[in-house]
């Protein structure tokens, strides 16, 4: 979480023609960001880090708000979302945007002041937004800025709706995302320390599977989380389930698979669990359906 604080500099008025179209004017934030720094499975210790102040563009009729924050650092969470998982996650009981109305302004000042680029992505009619470079900095967000992956695109959205209902049905899990794993556990040309969440795939101790999401559950266990909603190879499947079966710091591994692909999902399930057995570390593989028309998500 993070708070901020904002000034406007001398002549905060705008002088843009009507409409609010024209010259932008700066706004400038100091951000206070508070984060749990997880020093192992059982020990979390906060910190608070005061960013160096940024300046923004400000039109006529925007500015950044105390609610924004939240939005945006959610949003950085991810490789791109739309407005309507926007909605779903701030709106309602105790969300900081009353209304669908509300959301789709603030996209557009967010997106107008430089903190979101927005796109129609191919296939898709909603538009997708996603965190720019000078949002990364205001926020203190691990990690570069991303753009979606167009090749991607389609199955880190539906993580996005998979995360949302994850956390309806265990609320009191706290899920790591794909992007977050990325920022943490990548190696680098000058380090390559032991993965927290990803796993290792044994290629010159470098190589990394980073699961779609990470949930840690009240008792201390870790369960990665894998959407398939495309047809893979089941040999292929299985090899990427041993690589959890064989990772110390992953309790179980969850695949959510959409219909079409169950079986095969199943069938690569039974064999790595069997492989998990006979190297006794019992069943830690499970997999479950994930109906699009039922959740109502996508």
């Amino acid at each position: 979480m993070a708070s901020y604080v904002g000034h406007h500099g001398r002549g905060s008025r705008s002088s843009a023609p009507a409409g609010g179209r024209g010259r932008f004017e700066p706004q400038s934030f100091a951000v206070c960001r508070t984060a749990r720094v997880r020093k192992s499975r059982w020990e979390l210790v906060v910190v608070e880090v005061v960013v160096r102040e940024v300046v923004v563009p400000k039109g006529k009729n925007w500015r950044l708000t105390e609610r924004d924050v939240p939005v945006l650092e959610w949003i950085g969470r991810w490789f791109g979302v739309t407005a309507e998982q926007v909605t779903r996650q701030f709106t309602g009981d105790g969300g900081v945007l009353p209304s669908r109305q509300v959301v789709y302004r603030r996209l557009r000042a967010l997106t107008s002041m430089g903190l979101l680029s927005a796109g129609q992505l191919p296939g898709r009619r909603a538009q997708v937004f996603w965190l720019t470079k000078s949002a990364t900095e205001l926020l203190n967000i691990p990690g570069n800025a991303v753009t979606p992956n167009i090749k991607e695109y389609n199955h880190d959205l539906a993580v996005v709706d998979l995360a949302q209902y994850i956390s309806s049905i265990r609320p009191d899990d706290e899920l790591v995302t794909e992007r977050e794993i990325r920022a943490r556990d990548t190696p680098n040309q000058y380090a390559s320390t032991e993965p927290t969440y990803a796993v290792s795939t044994g290629e010159n101790g470098r190589g990394r599977r980073y699961p779609d999401l990470v949930g840690l559950r009240p008792d201390g266990t870790v369960w990665a989380h894998e959407l398939e909603r495309t047809q893979k190879a089941r040999p292929r499947l299985v090899r990427n389930m041993l690589l959890y079966v064989n990772a110390d710091h992953i309790s179980y591994a969850m695949y959510w698979a959409f219909p079409k692909l169950l079986k095969n999902v199943e069938s690569a399930a039974e064999e790595a669990n069997a492989s998990a057995v006979e190297l006794g570390r019992g069943q830690k593989i499970f997999v479950r359906v994930w109906d699009v028309e039922e959740r109502g998500a996508e």
